[in-house]
């Protein structure tokens, strides 16, 4: 009998954490679904300022492009725009807003700052962009100058970052032509087709053919492999790349596991690597994010896109890169 009432009352115990689970997980997809309809109120009360705390588990790109949704939408309305990214991926200390390790916000007053850690300005919590309760074409005006000029006017890159790119660039860049090459070869492809290397190999061939007077190959990569392998296909050309810390070795994307590596030098060795790639004569390119920025950064970059975001995943901006990708190097 004591066995029973013990096998009862754990029974009774798992029910209660198992019912208290299922309670938070519709609380929560309430609380999503009456998003957008009361973020616009509690905004409107923020003396002009707009303030959202983004807790997203997508890439460090994806996100810095819904900033600049943000940034319209405050430009639009005279506002003042007060953003941070707590989401794991890119957070040193897990849940701490991440996004001041790398840029200044340009807007905000001292007495603003003290206005929101008083309280006195509520931060809407938002995992996705569409809770913010605007219309359906948010942003859709979006070209890649008016992106550039909407990212200078909000933000500026930490120093330390920049410097990285400076001494880079003159080391290896300054009086030489440099074809810039970005591979994406882990988790991109529930994105975008993916891409063989040697289908990214005769691109490069078939634009070093084109452009004799090319000095360097630049490349960018989440794999080591891809890397290690480019390397050896183009010995005849000096091969050059950003000494990242943080690639993967074993084929899985790093950026979506915060808990392995420094969270922080994956975001810091991303921006590098997108910076130097907009600082190239050209660019062959896969689908992603990370290189898609490099033309918000240099909106006159020449890109060769190796392949086409699927339906439905073509956001800015490589939705209007595509449209102007020269396609004269692509094989056959």
């Amino acid at each position: 009998m004591l066995d029973q009432g013990k096998n009862i009352g754990m029974d009774a115990q798992q029910f209660y954490w198992e019912a208290l689970a299922r309670y938070k997980k519709l609380a929560r997809r309430v609380d999503k679904s009456l998003k957008p309809f009361y973020i616009p109120l509690q905004q409107s009360q923020n003396q002009g300022i707009y303030a959202v705390n983004i807790d997203a588990n997508v890439g460090f790109f994806a996100q810095l492009s819904w900033c600049l949704y943000i940034f319209d939408h405050c430009k639009r309305n005279n506002l003042k725009p007060c953003i941070a990214l707590s989401g794991p991926f890119y957070s040193p200390i897990q849940g701490e807003d991440w996004f001041g390790n790398y840029f200044h916000n340009l807007k905000l007053t001292e007495s603003d700052k003290n206005s929101i850690a008083s309280g006195r300005v509520r931060v809407s919590q938002i995992s996705d962009i569409d809770q913010l309760g605007w219309p359906k074409n948010a942003g859709s005006e979006l070209t890649l100058e008016y992106a550039k000029t909407l990212f200078e006017e909000n933000l500026r890159i930490k120093s330390d970052i920049i410097d990285c790119v400076e001494i880079f660039v003159k080391n290896n860049f300054t009086g030489r032509k440099v074809l810039g090459v970005h591979y994406r070869g882990t988790d991109k492809k529930h994105e975008a087709a993916q891409v063989s290397r040697e289908f990214c190999a005769q691109t490069i061939s078939n634009y070093l053919a084109s452009n004799p007077g090319t000095d360097v190959l630049f490349i960018a990569t989440d794999e080591e492999e891809f890397l290690v392998w480019i390397k050896a296909k183009f010995s005849h050309i000096e091969v050059v790349h950003h000494d990242d810390k943080e690639r993967s070795q074993e084929g899985m994307a790093i950026h979506v596991q915060p808990s392995h590596g420094n969270n922080y030098i994956k975001g810091k060795e991303a921006l590098i690597n997108s910076l130097l790639l907009s600082r190239c004569a050209a660019l062959i390119r896969t689908a992603s994010f990370l290189s898609a920025w490099s033309s918000i950064f240099n909106p006159d970059l020449r890109v060769v896109m190796l392949n086409s975001p699927y339906e439905g995943k073509d956001w800015f901006p490589d939705n209007l890169i595509i449209k102007k990708s020269i396609i004269g190097y692509l094989p056959g």
